[in-house]
């Protein structure tokens, strides 16, 4: 494993509620700071020991929410000291945004242009080597001014994913391409026929990007998200980590609320996608445990204790109490934190309905 150069920086974004996770995530303990699957480690610190030996904890910075702040600090300990805390969540463009502009402020006084490759904390990957040897490729394409994102090889037909077109290859030395479009969610039969013209790629939120050429894109077409955080830091001379909590605040509530998809790579000329195969899987919802773990042989996915009888392409999940099993096939059983969630496999993309009722009734306890 070679380490990536000093200029090379990691963001973790891992500020998510994790709505369609409840009653395991909560606001406080998101997914990504809840254990999934048999192991002991985060989801967040899994994404952190991915890095280890590739990119140093003195360029790791992760984006929060204010009220995650501190358990993240209190989990991480040392491993990831640069914590930035949303004063709210404003969607990916404003988190990345305040994140370029750290590293701006932090590698100021370098000669090389800082380069900044972003995470989420929620992903599975299963092939670390093979990552960094993405990554490396990606750092690359991105030195030649391009926003690199990392498109992954479909599977099968999902339509929880958006997926990019890939174009023509931007150079026989480099590994990437020219993308030509992005596709939202499709339906099923769309899906199949992504996955067998071979050009559509699912798009993992991997970016890789010069922290500059990013700033510039902003510039263009989000200039107020960028102006408005750029006044804060002073231009560059002032760490978000020592603003006034109450100042970051204010502004932080002024921003537009969009994804960076929409803000800039749906209409920047500077996309570039590099191919990835790294046994990537998002954890959106707790039907996609089943895809992201191997089942047993009767198709059922089971952490903690339970007793199942006629029971097959189940999930079940506890964090203590024994989950005893009649007759069901394809369903979702979930019991966390004195809540216990019931659903059918194919609606767990819903369960983020069960948290707004739950606000609507100001069941706070559940939340």
């Amino acid at each position: 494993m070679i380490p990536l150069p000093s200029h090379v920086y990691a963001v973790i974004l891992a500020g998510g509620s994790g709505t369609r996770f409840w009653p395991k995530s909560r606001h406080t303990t998101p997914k990504q700071l809840c254990t999934i699957g048999h192991g002991d480690r985060t989801m967040l610190e899994l994404t952190l020991d991915r890095l280890d030996q590739f990119i140093p904890q003195s360029r790791r910075l992760i984006v929060t929410h204010k009220d995650q702040a501190d358990k993240t600090a209190a989990l991480l300990g040392k491993d990831c000291p640069l914590i930035l805390a949303e004063p709210e969540a404003r969607n990916t463009t404003a988190a990345l945004t305040l994140a370029a502009l750290e590293i701006q402020h932090r590698h100021k006084d370098s000669k090389h242009a800082p380069i900044m490759i972003s995470l989420h904390a929620d992903a599975i990957i299963n092939d670390t080597p093979r990552l960094h040897e993405i990554l490396a490729q990606a750092v690359a394409v991105s030195e030649q001014g391009k926003l690199t994102l990392l498109g992954i090889k479909p599977a099968y037909p999902e339509t929880g994913y958006g997926y990019i077109e890939r174009g023509e290859r931007l150079s026989p030395h480099l590994a990437g391409y020219q993308v030509k479009g992005f596709k939202e969610k499709p339906d099923y039969q769309s899906a199949v026929s992504y996955v067998k013209q071979g050009t559509l790629f699912w798009n993992s939120g991997i970016f890789v990007w010069q922290t500059q050429v990013f700033l510039e894109e902003l510039k263009t077409f989000a200039p107020h998200i960028l102006d408005t955080l750029v006044t804060l830091n002073k231009g560059g001379s002032k760490s978000f980590l020592d603003l006034d909590h109450e100042e970051l605040s204010q502004a932080y509530g002024r921003l537009q609320k969009i994804a960076v998809d929409h803000a800039i790579l749906e209409v920047s000329q500077k996309i570039a996608m590099v191919e990835a195969d790294f046994g990537w899987q998002d954890v959106g919802s707790w039907d996609a445990l089943a895809k992201a773990f191997a089942p047993d042989e009767e198709g059922n996915l089971c952490f903690g204790p339970s007793l199942r009888i006629d029971t097959q392409n189940t999930t079940i999940d506890s964090d203590g109490p024994l989950i005893a099993t009649i007759g069901l096939n394809h369903m979702v059983v979930v019991a966390a934190k004195g809540a216990v969630l019931v659903c059918p496999q194919d609606r767990a993309q819903e369960v983020k309905k069960i948290v707004e009722e739950l606000k609507s009734a100001n069941k706070t306890e559940y939340l």
